[in-house]
This record gives structure tokens, sequence and C-alpha cells, in this order.
């Protein structure tokens, strides 16, 4: 989350003359705050600036426009940052370029808007990118490991050091430069850090194997040479024979017909051939509890590369109650109003419940992962769009997803390309699963849950090529922390070494 959630909870606060720092407003002392910035310097530690090679301060204002990739507040949400440019920059009038380019290793903070500032990104990309004026871009001094310094500062313990330096009122509010650059970060142990910092590269590797995976995929699915960036025909004659029960000129757009004319000419099969349809539960919202014993889905949960932020739930007697709408290992679902998203389940993400208008795609004579893709891909979304009616936004209905016509490839190759698209999805989970292991790693050190001494020992035996000091430390991660709360945070370990050997061989 950004570091401005809980900013307004507080406006009037008692605060020791020690405590004061460059702010003077009641916000920036919330208890919360200065119990926080005490808890830091109660280690050895040091201002984040001392241990930046550049002078931390906002990036450039780009004219927009021209063809270098430039990175905006969209790319800085999780502790990976995001590699696709949100923007393409004009760099002509910008001097000294190398001065502004984001290496990689990089970390990026957002310095202003509500709901986004604060939040610090780690980039492992290699474009040479430019930020914009938004963002302000950190290369980390050799002497410190630049993934612990970012999982310090996305831990709950840096969030309040950073929620300090807000200023401004909301909808308006930014980041003080001077109170970024003297943030106090923790200097753990060298050892300590890497071993927290290993925690993140190898989040980073299981993503970008992700990604090859993917990529790999299409360019087999791609092989096909369907129409999908056609542009539509402004005016259009349409037979009567193509005529359906929609009178409304949109599912009879040329660029549309030009595809399913093509998928039709070719191998294929509807979706409802291949699949079982039903639409999910209609669950009241007074039945939602944040955090409840078993996660709900909602359209808004459903990502392309995995389920986002399942924050919301039910308790177990409704679910229990709803067994015809329970979630299963390999199901599909897709958001049926809005952007019509797919994402399918694995088996150590159940129990979970799917909520109204969330399509439930149960496939029989086609691997989930494949149609799952298929239905994410140009091909898909485009038959998704044709038949959708918009009102403020689109709506898509289970008959019109039965519709959707899926391009058939030998069995052999089919079964691979799933294997791929498998492996691809449990290698974006288990990343997420490391990037928060590396901040959980970090609060059970200031709390006091671990030593330094079992984090050394661990990253030792690892060297020496013992994993078995960092399974039992892993262990110990449950999604509330370490020893804490909630189910384990890794299900599988051995999945895990799993996935990490073959994206270290790929």
């Amino acid at each position: 989350m950004s570091v401005d959630k809980l900013r307004e909870t507080h406006h009037i606060n008692r605060v020791a003359p020690i405590d004061l720092g460059l702010l003077m407003s009641a916000q920036s002392y919330r208890p919360e705050i200065t119990q926080a910035i005490r808890k830091i310097k109660s280690f050895p530690w040091a201002p984040l600036q001392s241990l930046v090679k550049n002078v931390i301060s906002p990036g450039p204002h780009p004219a927009y426009g021209g063809a270098y990739p430039c990175l905006k507040t969209k790319n800085v949400n999780e502790l990976l940052a995001d590699l696709e440019p949100a923007d393409f920059a004009d760099v002509k009038g910008i001097n000294n370029l190398e001065k502004v380019q984001v290496e990689r290793g990089d970390l990026l903070i957002n310095l202003t808007g509500a709901g986004s500032i604060g939040r610090v990104s780690i980039y492992y990309g290699d474009d040479l990118p430019i930020t914009n004026q938004h963002i302000a871009r950190m290369g980390i001094k050799d002497a410190y490991d630049e993934g612990y310094v970012a999982a310090f500062l996305r831990t709950w313990w840096g969030e309040r050091a950073l929620e300090q330096g807000v200023a401004g009122s909301t909808g308006q509010i930014n980041m003080v430069n001077d109170h970024v650059r003297s943030i106090p970060v923790i200097i753990f142990n060298a050892a300590v850090q890497k071993y927290i910092g290993d925690k993140v590269r190898h989040a980073e590797r299981l993503r970008a194997w992700a990604k090859e995976l993917r990529s790999s995929v299409d360019k087999v699915l791609n092989q096909l040479s369907l129409p999908t960036a056609d542009e539509p025909e402004m005016i259009n004659r349409v037979s009567t024979e193509r005529l359906e029960a929609r009178l409304d000129p949109r599912p009879y757009r040329t660029h549309y017909i030009n595809l399913v004319d093509r998928i039709k000419a070719i191998k294929h099969s509807c979706v409802s051939d291949v699949a079982e349809l039903a639409s999910g539960c209609p669950i009241s919202s007074n039945d939602f509890i944040e955090g409840g014993a078993v996660p709900l889905v909602r359209i808004r949960n459903i990502g392309f590369d995995e389920f986002i932020d399942l924050d919301t739930g039910v308790t177990k007697e409704l679910h229990k109650d709803e067994a015809k709408y329970q979630a299963k290992e390999n199901m599909i679902v897709l958001g049926m109003d809005g952007i019509f998203r797919a994402q399918f389940f694995l088996s150590d993400e159940l129990p979970i419940l799917v909520n109204q208008r969330v399509g439930m795609i149960s496939a029989n004579d086609i691997r989930a992962e494949l149609l799952t893709h298929w239905l994410n891909r140009p091909e898909g979304q485009m038959q998704l769009n044709q038949w959708a009616v918009k009102t403020t936004v689109e709506h898509t209905s289970l008959v019109d997803i039965g519709r959707v016509r899926i391009p058939r490839l030998d069995t052999d190759v089919e079964e691979d390309l799933a294997d791929k698209l498998l492996n691809a999805r449990r290698a974006y989970r288990h990343s997420r699963f490391l990037t928060t292991s590396a901040k959980l790693l970090v609060e059970a050190l200031i709390e006091g849950l671990l030593t330094e001494a079992e984090l050394i020992a661990a990253e030792q035996a690892q060297q020496a090529g013992n994993d078995q000091l960092d399974r039992r430390i892993l262990n110990r991660l449950k999604t509330g922390g370490v020893d804490g709360q909630g189910p384990a945070l890794f299900g599988d370990l051995d999945e895990l070494y799993q996935l990490l050997t073959q994206a270290e061989g790929d």
C-alpha cells in the first residue's frame, strides 16, 4: 500500500523535541511514526542518502511523444518495478542523459500522489529508461545490498519513516526531498543484507523466467498470423446471413468479422464445446469480511499473471453452504464486467469462493492453462469485446463467452505450451512470495523474532551448497510474519527450489 493510507488519522500529537524532523505538520508525528523511527534508530543506522551514489531528487520533466522509454508512477507499484515503459519521451532537451537513466538495480520511489506516494520498487531491466518528475531514482552503493534496502523501505517500519516526509493536502501531497534523503536505514551485517537481497533477486529471476515462458508460447501461437491488429473500417455493409439477434453495428465491425472468419477457416473449438460455463455466487456485500476465512474472488482480483490482492473473504460456513460456487483446481474464472481478464486456479490457492458476475469455466477438452492464455490474448479479447454490451463499462455473458472460438493445435504441441504456461503461473506466484519473504525477514529482525546470527549462518550454508537452514527459516514464515498468523507463506518449498533451478537453467 502507499505510505499515506493512515496519514489523516491523527491531527493532534505530542512529540518530544528529540523526535522532531524536518516537517512541522501534526500528521508527521503520529505515535506510530515516532515510535517506528525510534525503533529503527535503536539499531546501527545511516541516512538513506549516504547509501546512494546519486543525489536523491526528482527525475526530469520530459516531453512525451518521443521514442525513449520513460517510467511513471504506475511502474512503481510492487517491490519489483514494472519493466514495461509507461510512456515514451523525447530526450533531445535533456542534458547529461546518462545522469538520469535508470540502471539495473536502481531503486525508484514515488514522490507524489495520494494512494501511490512513498512506494519503493527496484528496477531490474536493461533498457536504461528515464523517469519523470514524480519519481526519484536511487543508485545503491556497492557496500550495500540494493535488494535489502528496497525490502527495508517496503516494511511497515520503513513505510512509517517515509510517511513522516509526506507534505501537502489530500490529492496534492508530495514527499519532501530532504526528508527522503534523511530517512534512517538499519545497517545489518553484509551477509544478512545479501541473504535478504537474494530473495528479491530470486523473485526477479522467477518473474523474468515466467515472461520468457509466456513469450515462447506466444511465439508459437503468433505463427498462425491471425488478423488481430487490423483497423476497423468506418463504414461496412453486412450480409443478412450474418445478422443475429443484435442489430447494432458493433458485432459486425470488419476487424471482428475478419478475425472470426480466419479462425473458422482453421482447426478450432468454441469455448462452449470444450468447457462447462456457470456464473459465480450472488453474495451480498453484507457478507464480505476483510481478511475473511475463505478468500472471495471478485472481478478486481483477476489478473493476467495471477490473482491480485485477495483481501476480501467470507466465513467458512458460507463457503460450505455454497458448494457449487467453490473454486476448483484448474477452474478458469473470467470477469464479466469491465476488462475481461481470465485466470485459472492452482491447488494450493484453494479454498476460494467465486463471486457473482465472474464466469466459471471448467475445461474438459483443452488444458485450462492454454484456454486461459487464448482468452487473454488479442484473439480472445477481441471476440469477447465483439459481443459485449457497454453501459458505463463493458459487459459480457456466459453465452457470449461460450461462442469465443479458440484455434487448436496438435495435442502434443498444446500439452507443451500448457506445461510452459503452468510453470509461468507458478513462477509468478512464487516470485510474489519471495518479495513478501524479504519484507517479513527484515521485520522479523527488527522485532527480534530472528537474529542476525541465524541469517548469517543460513547465508554461509547456502554458499556451501546446503539449503537446510534456509528451509528452516522459510518454513517459519506465515502470511502474518515469522511464526505469525495465517497459512504458511510457502506451501511447497520443494516446488520453490525446483522452479529456481529451472529458471537458472533456462
